[in-house]
């Protein structure tokens, strides 16, 4: 096709011999968006044109995201920049801060760029934004899209040390956080010819923690926590026919009644080598009665907990039932005691 230059003449145009190629792709600091411009609105009401518009805030990797996003911000070297109408980029320095900025802005890992053909411009000798892991949480790791992806079925940002990845990282659920599951929130007992060393070894598995379901009076005697039981009964709607004024050690007493119902898991040993009772550690017995499972201290369990303590939906992505790194959402037995 030929030009007719003739008619351009008067604008004194000179010819130069500078090319260079215009990349199509390259959207970083506009983005083409569809906005009704109403010329006159009589006459014109349909009239739509192409306007572009400031990107406000953006998010863009120098490396394709792939894998799990946590091993790479870990191990591999991975920048991811902010970018707004504010500030000019910047990068985040970890990405608890990356998911904390993400998810204020109602975003995902989804929702970043990948732009790895303006490496030099973007990512040279660019400021940190500042550390913002402390306001990190596992309700943000949730919320931001992350979820750990094969071979690791844990965050491995829960598992990672100076000398790599603890191999808990790529186990699911543990014998340990087995019996953690069956038994966190139910009581145990001995078996004993004695009904106080029996009374003595009744514990309930409060996050982790085998606590006394009795308590001990100064002038001597230990004593089943009754009310605590009564309780257990009613929460858990198991609806047990018990005599409520006869004597603690009678068979129709609501201790004996529990034990007797399979309620009250009778390990039938000493527990010199009992699995369940050596799983995990004991609290003792103590005459000020801070250890033991008081009914105000399992009604605020109750109430901390939904007594579904493994049933998080936020942490199940990330730990299977059982594991010790639920108890962290609840603050421990300090909160409720």
């Amino acid at each position: 096709m030929s030009i007719d230059r003739s008619k351009y003449s008067e604008y004194e145009l000179s010819k130069t011999n500078v090319i260079g190629n215009i990349d199509s792709d390259f959207n970083f600091f506009y983005t083409a968006k569809r906005l009704p411009v109403v010329m006159n609105p009589e006459t014109d009401p349909n009239i739509n044109e192409f306007v572009p518009e400031l990107i406000e805030t953006e998010f863009i990797s120098n490396i394709e995201l792939a894998g799990d996003y946590h091993d790479q911000f870990l191990t591999t070297d991975i920048d991811v920049a902010f970018v707004s109408a504010d500030i000019e980029p910047t990068i985040i320095p970890n990405y608890e801060t990356l998911e904390v900025m993400l998810v204020e802005r109602g975003m995902t890992y989804s929702d970043i760029r990948v732009q790895t053909n303006i490496d030099n411009f973007i990512y040279e000798n660019l400021s940190f934004l500042d550390d913002r892991s402390a306001e990190y949480n596992n309700i943000i790791r949730y919320e931001s899209g992350y979820r750990p992806t094969l071979p690791f079925v844990r965050d491995p940002g829960d598992y990672f040390n100076r000398n790599g990845y603890d191999d808990l990282v790529f186990r699911k659920q543990t014998w340990d956080e087995k019996i953690r599951a069956q038994y966190e929130g139910k009581p145990i007992v001995l078996q004993s010819w004695s009904f106080e060393r029996r009374v003595a070894s009744l514990k309930m598995l409060i996050y982790g923690v085998w606590r006394p379901l009795a308590y001990q009076l100064s002038e001597g005697g230990i004593y089943p926590e009754i009310p605590t039981l009564e309780w257990y009964n009613h929460v858990n709607g198991l609806g047990l026919e018990y005599d409520a004024a006869t004597n603690i050690w009678e068979n129709n007493a609501i201790l004996n009644v529990m034990i007797g119902e399979g309620v009250i898991t009778d390990l039938r040993d000493d527990g010199v080598d009992s699995p369940i009772w050596n799983t995990f550690g004991h609290a003792d017995i103590d005459q000020a009665g801070l250890n033991y499972v008081q009914q105000g201290r399992y009604l605020r369990y109750i109430d901390v907990t939904n007594n579904e303590v493994f049933n998080l939906e936020y942490m199940q992505p990330y730990e299977p039932e059982g594991s010790e790194m639920y108890y962290n959402e609840y603050g421990g037995w300090e909160r409720i005691r």
